[in-house]
């Protein structure tokens, strides 16, 4: 990995020379500074959507805590890395989520091995077909037939939309496989400004800056709290 915040030997500008990663709900308070971001790089879908679920509740979330707005806006240059180191790890907001996908997905691998193993991926792809084949034909025979009659389209139209949530929906419940959560952008980007956070202390840490405790508190609550919710994950999936 080459960019600014590797020195010339390939170590990392801020933190210890260490290259040892640790798991995703462990991260050393005076390790490496790129070190949440690579933790939250290693989080799936499920971890992020019980972290965002997590915050959403938590009282301190409600609105932005003083003493972290005024340690960014005392620390641009080192707000700036920390938002850089982010971005490095997980990239936009999009290639973050489909990292996190990614992840789920290859959770899920034995499960799925496990449902065509018993044939049951077989009957699901035969229902699929089928859906898809009762949600086309009435619309093309309304076409074939009755094209000038608009009211009898939009009535087709209507119950296909509602026979597809609904033969949708069985087809979900008879797989079995857990349903994708719904993850919102702006919530998805609290979870990053909490990780930016953190970071922003692991580098001010790192460069010797004396930070009160109270504000570091509050700085890594939002990484703490994301931790929390992915061992909570971590210890449902095992």
């Amino acid at each position: 990995m080459n960019n600014e915040y590797e020195l010339v030997d390939g170590t990392p500008r801020y933190g210890s020379r260490s290259g040892d990663h640790k798991p995703v709900a462990v991260v050393a308070a005076l390790g490496r500074a790129e070190e949440y971001a690579e933790a939250a790089s290693r989080l799936g879908l499920d971890h992020i959507a019980a972290a965002i679920d997590r915050r959403l509740t938590a009282p301190w979330a409600d609105r932005e805590d003083p003493l972290v707005a005024g340690l960014r806006k005392t620390h641009p240059d080192e707000l700036a890395a920390a938002h850089a180191l982010v971005k490095l790890h997980l990239g936009s907001q999009r290639q973050w989520r489909l990292k996190a996908q990614a992840i789920r997905d290859k959770h899920l691998d034995a499960t799925m091995r496990r449902r065509r193993s018993a044939g049951v991926g077989r009957e699901i792809l035969f229902m699929r077909l089928g859906l898809m084949l009762a949600l086309i034909t009435p619309p093309a025979y309304v076409v074939a037939t009755s094209q000038e009659d608009i009211l009898k389209l939009l009535l087709t139209g209507a119950a296909c939309i509602a026979a597809a949530f609904i033969g949708g929906h069985f087809i979900t419940v008879r797989s079995r496989i857990p349903v994708m959560p719904n993850i919102k952008g702006a919530w998805l980007n609290e979870l990053r400004e909490d990780i930016v956070n953190a970071t922003l202390v692991a580098v001010l840490r790192n460069k010797a800056a004396v930070v009160d405790g109270r504000t570091v508190a509050a700085a890594e609550r939002g990484w703490k709290s994301i931790r929390s919710a992915a061992a909570a994950v971590e210890s449902l999936q095992s």
